[in-house]
């Protein structure tokens, strides 16, 4: 079976081509150089983090531990961009909090909002290896099951398409599109385990 470094490389291979792919068809979509760079970026990186992730089954190994700083760097990018997009009720919701607990807190609610953003980065990320320790239980389990890896890649792509409603179509789309790089890459993970049936 093929080890860490198999996956890792067919996965910057595939994050390559699934970056050409994605930039190109959202550059002629929208016509836009940024949003086909970002988009582009995102999908390499998402596709990268799909070939190794299904070995996050395999505990305590070197596959596990990568996966588990990827997925961990991913949750802390995730808090961050919703506290960026939502700062402002973030700073609302953290001054009137604040006024009711204390008359004078000394610090801006700007300050208070950034520093609970930050603190639930570093929440959500410590929790990554406890939670996959929990529905990790076996080697080639769930995780290695080409439905079932459809089915996350949608649940992801819905949630960040509900998370995204806010902004423009063109947005909402690359940010669904970058998901869909992370099934691509578990594919080339499935593929080499030959796990794909």
């Amino acid at each position: 079976m093929p080890n860490y470094r198999t996956h890792a490389r067919w996965g910057r291979i595939g994050a390559v081509v699934v970056a050409v792919g994605v930039g190109v068809g959202l550059f002629r979509l929208f016509e836009s150089p940024l949003l086909a760079g970002g988009g582009a970026l995102g999908a390499a990186a998402a596709t990268f983090v799909g070939a190794i992730f299904p070995d996050i089954d395999h505990h305590r190994s070197v596959p596990r531990q990568k996966a588990a700083r990827a997925l961990s760097l991913l949750v802390v990018f995730g808090v961050a961009s919703l506290a960026a997009l939502h700062f402002e009720s973030l700073v609302d919701v953290s001054d009137r909090a604040v006024t009711d607990l204390v008359d004078d807190p000394g610090l801006p609610p700007e300050a208070l909002a950034g520093a609970g953003a930050a603190l639930a980065a570093l929440v959500a990320a410590g929790l990554v290896d406890p939670l996959l320790d929990l529905v990790t239980r076996r080697h080639r389990g769930w995780t290695h099951s080409v439905p079932t890896m459809f089915l996350l890649t949608a649940v992801l792509a819905g949630a960040v398409g509900l998370l995204t409603s806010e902004l423009s179509t063109a947005r909402q789309v690359a940010a669904v599109v970058v998901v869909g790089g992370f099934f691509c890459g578990c594919l080339i993970h499935l593929g080499l385990d030959g796990e794909l049936r």
